[in-house]
């Protein structure tokens, strides 16, 4: 019996012993599918997450944005004024992403030159220390002596922003430029449209350009189309295409050297001024902005094939922008600006069209009537200028006649990208603008509104009423005079009933109206 009990009490040893083993292998067999549990649903968490990260819609368009001469590698600085100043006002609504573009921006031997000159003279948030004109080169890499020439640095930005536009998908992209990176945008394009002739399908793609030396009426570059300077190995190669595939927003300014170049380069004063206006306009060119409730509205000049254009004016001659340096009161400068502006216009066209190609001219057709009336004027205001100067009241009342700016086809709004970026075919206006000669009578008028109707192909029909018809011109007195005579002669004839059918004519003798107010008077 006491063995029985002893193997007994062995068994029930050996089966506890047993279940705690099971137990134990159980506890670690959870434990380890807990682990790898754990382990699998880690990595699903973070695979969700960066799933979500990547069904962000991409966005609307990239812009590519180029600096100018002296100014490599845009900064963040230059990022956000093109941004909020020019493309983001031409692209409403659009979700753009902006990448800056490097390109050697050089010109051999004055690139140093032109840092030194614009450190003087310029906006220091470009070329003050540390800004986007003083890359981070040794100083024998920034005196330019050792830059490309213009032509090679052209060659040679033409390549990095091809690679920038491979790199971001050749399509949806914004491609902004100014003064030499206007110059590689416009190489690009003209590539692009080799490439992609009108009838074919062509990618995504625009430009907006600012202080373009390529501008047909204006710019450096298509004043001399041919030109070639081999000492700067330096090409005038002529006006931008505007008959391309790839809509383009041309922004210029007044008196800008490389955009606004006199057409007449044998007036000196007028050449003076645009080289001035290199320093003084040009390398201002963030000053003006196509941002809504900005201080200063462009003239829109109209749209010509592919391409819109825009003018801001300056009120201030550059040539006098050393004066202003120098601490020169501006109210001792208005006493003299007046006459020499007049002078300066004498070196410009402003009733050409911007996109018409304008190489320069020689003598321009003056009228001196009009050029000693002007002067005359503009001496004058400077007069009163000077009398203001020391308090005295004004001696003369006349304003100089002077234009100012290219005459404006309209003000720019805040809307403007529905002029500036529509897929459609030319308007109406910018068609009649670039062919028909009527254009200069809707500039050089301002007394009546130009129709946005052709009245000719109006239905002749007598449900329309017919408007009573105007002229610039009042009628003469010796036109009145006979016609009372007449009057007085034909008293006693009943008058005949007025024509129901609509009438051509455009005398006012023969209207209904001038009937009846003649019958009264009698």
């Amino acid at each position: 019996m006491g063995t029985a009990k002893h193997v007994g009490a062995l068994a029930v040893a050996l089966g506890v012993g047993n279940v705690r083993r099971t137990a134990t292998r159980i506890t670690v067999s959870v434990g380890a599918a807990a682990v790898v549990m754990m382990a699998t649903v880690v990595p699903a968490s973070t695979a969700s997450a960066s799933g979500l990260g990547s069904d962000e819609s991409p966005p609307d368009k990239t812009a590519l944005i180029l600096c100018g001469t002296t100014c490599p590698t845009p900064d963040e600085f230059w990022i956000e004024s093109i941004k909020n100043q020019f493309i983001a006002p031409t692209h409403p609504g659009k979700d753009i992403d902006y990448v800056g573009v490097t390109a050697p921006m050089e010109f051999w031997p004055i690139t140093g030159l032109f840092r030194v000159v614009l450190f003087a003279v310029g906006p220091p948030e470009l070329w003050g220390p540390g800004g986007p004109g003083w890359p981070d080169e040794p100083l024998w890499k920034l005196s330019g002596l050792f830059d490309l020439t213009a032509d090679q640095s052209l060659k040679a930005g033409v390549a990095n922003l091809e690679a920038a536009m491979a790199a971001n998908g050749n399509d949806h992209l914004v491609i902004f430029g100014n003064s030499q990176g206007a110059g590689i945008a416009n190489a690009v394009k003209h590539e692009l449209a080799e490439q992609h002739p009108a009838g074919n399908t062509a990618p995504d793609i625009d430009f907006v350009l600012g202080g373009d030396p390529n501008l047909p009426n204006g710019g450096l570059l298509s004043r001399f189309p041919g030109l070639y300077i081999p000492i700067v190995n330096l090409t005038f190669n002529g006006p931008a295409a505007t008959d391309t595939q790839f809509k383009t927003v041309e922004i210029n300014r007044q008196y800008d050297g490389f955009s606004d170049f006199p057409l007449y380069p044998l007036n000196v004063v007028a050449d003076v001024n645009a080289v001035l206006g290199v320093l003084y306009v040009h390398a201002y060119g963030l000053d003006v902005s196509m941002a809504p409730g900005a201080p200063t509205a462009p003239a829109f000049q109209g749209t010509h094939g592919d391409t819109s254009y825009y003018f801001f004016e300056t009120p201030d001659l550059p040539l006098f922008g050393p004066l202003r340096t120098l601490g020169v009161p501006e109210p001792v400068i208005d006493v003299f600006e007046p006459f020499f502006r007049v002078l300066v216009e004498l070196g410009y066209d402003r009733s050409i069209k911007p996109w018409e190609p304008t190489p320069a001219r020689l003598i321009p057709p003056l009228d001196p009537g009009k050029v000693i009336t002007d002067l005359v004027l503009a001496i004058g205001e400077g007069i009163n200028n000077a009398l203001a100067l020391v308090g005295l009241p004004p001696l003369l009342h006349a304003t100089a006649p002077v234009a100012r700016a290219a005459p404006p086809t309209e003000t720019a709004t805040a809307d403007i990208s529905r002029q500036l970026m529509s897929k459609d075919t030319p308007t109406q206006t910018g068609q009649a603008m670039s062919t028909e000669p009527a254009a200069d009578t809707e500039q050089t008028s301002t007394d009546i509104p130009t129709p946005t109707t052709d009245l000719a192909q109006l239905p002749e029909t007598d449900d329309v009423p017919k408007e009573p018809q105007t002229t610039d011109q009042e009628p003469s007195t010796t036109d009145e005079t006979e016609n009372a005579e007449a009057d007085d002669d034909d008293v006693d004839q009943p008058t005949p009933a007025a024509d129901p059918a609509p009438s051509d004519s455009t005398s006012g003798d023969d209207s209904p109206a001038d009937a009846g107010a003649e019958s009264e008077s009698e």
